[in-house]
């Protein structure tokens, strides 16, 4: 008891010098979740603006020929980037990944065999635009593509909005020269 009563007048300024410390570890930890955040989120723009890129590069090698590349091997230094960004920063997103890798191989392996078809001049030379197979190629990956727009949004923190219709298109790909939202 004779402890207690000795301790009697600081006991206000020992209050006030724990609810400081306690104040200042908040404060502290606040921060770090705070910059965590903001570096999560740009590099989830990161990932959406490489994503962007690789839809322009596909549709600008749509009707280029595949003449020295295997296409099992190919990726584009754009979605070389976005998988690199994925695995820093988003490990959730593999399956969504891996998705979009299987459609682009599909892709590449088809425009390989047209244009080997195209070269011997075995194909129907119809331009890709009314060829049902690369529709449906290029509408699987604008699915996949989609699909990992839409979780890195809502990873990031973003859900207003929705990303539809990837495909490169006149609209789309003016947008390109405007980069996405600082972080």
């Amino acid at each position: 008891m004779l402890a207690l009563d000795r301790l009697d007048p600081y006991l206000p300024a020992l209050l006030v010098a724990l609810a400081l410390a306690a104040a200042v570890v908040l404060w502290r930890v606040r921060s770090r979740l705070l910059k965590r955040a903001a570096r999560r989120r740009a590099a989830g723009y990161r990932l959406m603006d490489y994503l962007k890129a690789y839809t322009a590069w596909v549709d600008w090698h749509r009707d280029e020929p595949l003449l020295h590349r295997d296409p099992d091997i190919d990726i584009p230094a754009a979605l070389a980037q976005a998988v690199q960004v994925k695995d820093e920063h988003f490990p959730e997103l593999s399956r969504c990944m891996l998705q979009l890798l299987q459609t682009h191989r599909e892709l590449m392996q088809y425009l390989w065999e047209e244009n080997i078809l195209r070269m011997s001049h075995a194909g129907q030379q119809r331009p890709y635009y009314a060829d049902p197979r690369y529709h449906q190629l290029r509408d699987t990956q604008d699915a996949a593509l989609d699909t990992l727009f839409l979780r890195c949004r809502e990873l990031i923190g973003e859900e207003h909005g929705k990303w539809r219709d990837t495909r490169s298109d006149f609209s789309f790909s003016s947008g390109m020269e405007t980069p996405s939202p600082p972080a």
